[in-house]
């Protein structure tokens, strides 16, 4: 499934992939109510992942604080700190850029997943080490409920997506075509 989906996803032109992305972007700030929003955390694009980047600039433009995650460990959760547009990143693991260790670190209230694909149940197929759902659980479990929000392009859904007990649902999942709630 992760190379059927990593097929679909990079056979989209740049062109598309961009303006896939941007609408995305409007979708999610059209959905979301960002008043008295404390932080939304979002992640770096890995090669053609959906371009989070104009949705990051958007919500800094609207005063809106941003985080983005840092890998603390291969088996602990990640942690949020906060970003905003033109501050410096360093290289963590697995390629993924960062914030530095010293910025603060913030609890958001929204946190955008990456993802392989994604199903109707809510349901996400990851790069398999787990770290969104360690979390998602983590923060659960710990009392916050953050809004989690799969971000992605429509092509990556799939019928449905393998589980397994320590999978955590999403919330909602955002697409060039629109935002569904789930559940």
């Amino acid at each position: 499934m992760r190379n059927q989906v990593l097929a679909a996803r990079a056979a989209l032109a740049v062109a598309d992939a961009q303006a896939a992305s941007r609408m995305a972007g409007l979708h999610f700030l059209r959905r979301i109510e960002l008043s008295q929003m404390r932080a939304v955390a979002l992640f770096w694009p890995l090669q053609d992942e959906i371009d989070t980047r104009p949705l990051l600039r958007a919500l800094h433009e609207l005063g809106v604080p941003t985080a983005l995650p840092r890998i603390t460990g291969r088996s602990e959760p990640l942690r949020f700190h906060r970003w905003h547009p033109g501050e410096p990143l360093v290289a963590g693991p697995f390629r993924v850029e960062e914030p530095a260790a010293d910025t603060p670190e913030i609890v958001p209230a929204v946190i955008l997943t990456p993802l392989l694909a994604f199903d109707a149940r809510g349901y996400r197929l990851g790069w398999g080490g787990g770290f969104y759902d360690r979390t998602i659980a983590a923060l659960r479990q710990a009392g916050h409920r953050p809004l989690c929000v799969g971000y992605a392009f429509a092509r990556q859904e799939v019928g449905q997506v393998p589980t397994e007990p320590f999978d955590e649902p999403l919330d909602m999942v955002v697409t060039e075509t629109g935002c569904r709630h789930i559940g």
